[in-house]
Parts: C-alpha cells; sequence; structure tokens
C-alpha cells in the first residue's frame, strides 16, 4: 500500500495488538473486534470532532444510525491495527466520516462509513448541532481535504 492511501484518513487513532481472546476459529481477528478498534481506536477523533467529556456533560452526543464495514485483509495474533478517520461530509444533525485500519505491515484490513446523528440526550432525539460545534466540523472537515 502506498503511504498516499493513509494520508487520505489523517487522523491517526491508537494502535492495538491483536491478542488471543480478539481471535476465533479461523485463527485471525473476530469481526466482533474490527468495530471495537475503530471505537477505541478513535476516542481523539470522537474527542476532536467535538464529542468531548464537556458537551456530553451539556446533554448532547451522538448515536450511530449506519455502519458499514468491508473486510479486506485478516488480521492475524500478534499483528497490530490502527485505526484511520476521516469526515467525509456533514450537515446540521449527522455526520458521515469513513475509516480503514492498517496493519503494522501497512496493509488496509478493513474499510468502514458510518453515520452518526448528534443527539440532545434530554429528549434522546436528533438535534442541529450548535453552530460553534459546526464550526469546528468545518474546519476539520477542510483540514481533511487538504489530503
Amino acid at each position: 500500500m502506498r503511504k498516499s492511501s493513509i494520508n487520505k484518513f489523517p487522523e491517526k487513532g491508537e494502535t492495538i495488538k491483536i491478542e488471543e481472546k480478539m481471535c476465533d476459529f479461523n485463527n485471525h481477528m473476530n469481526v466482533v473486534f474490527y468495530q471495537h478498534i475503530m471505537e477505541k481506536g478513535g476516542t481523539q477523533f470522537y474527542q476532536d470532532l467535538g464529542f468531548n467529556k464537556s458537551y456530553l456533560e451539556q446533554g448532547f452526543s451522538s448515536f450511530t444510525l449506519e455502519s458499514n464495514i468491508r473486510y479486506l485483509r485478516e488480521l492475524r495474533l500478534g499483528q497490530e491495527a490502527t485505526p484511520y478517520h476521516r469526515i467525509i461530509k456533514f450537515n446540521k444533525k449527522l455526520i458521515h466520516y469513513a475509516v480503514i485500519i492498517v496493519s503494522d505491515s501497512f496493509q488496509i484490513s478493513c474499510f468502514s462509513e458510518h453515520v452518526i446523528a448528534h443527539i440532545d440526550m434530554n429528549i434522546r432525539k436528533t438535534a442541529e448541532m450548535p453552530q460553534i460545534f459546526l464550526d469546528q466540523l468545518q474546519s476539520t472537515e477542510s483540514a481533511h481535504c487538504l489530503f
């Protein structure tokens, strides 16, 4: 894989080593853990979007509406896997982003797209994001377009 492919996903997440408990009877990582790597490894990405502790304490969060994962190469015991995130687009209520998981041999093991909704947790319904939140998303999206 060329380094330029990774550069299209500028938000590098936490690298996770594949452990035995993550592997199935095929001796590769079970599909359940791909989502785990995207979520756990993407903590900083979500915080950079604005979903930080302070914002959550104000009564807002996000719910996932759609996820689509394409498995491209297996990950095996002992390998390291790193998620890379990128905003695709957003509007006042929704954020569409993509993730790749890259192995320690720089092979893309999966590609995933997600749509999340901005939620007012007081009523547990989709709500428009405040302008300051949208401005941060615009800044992040613009930075991602440079890659």
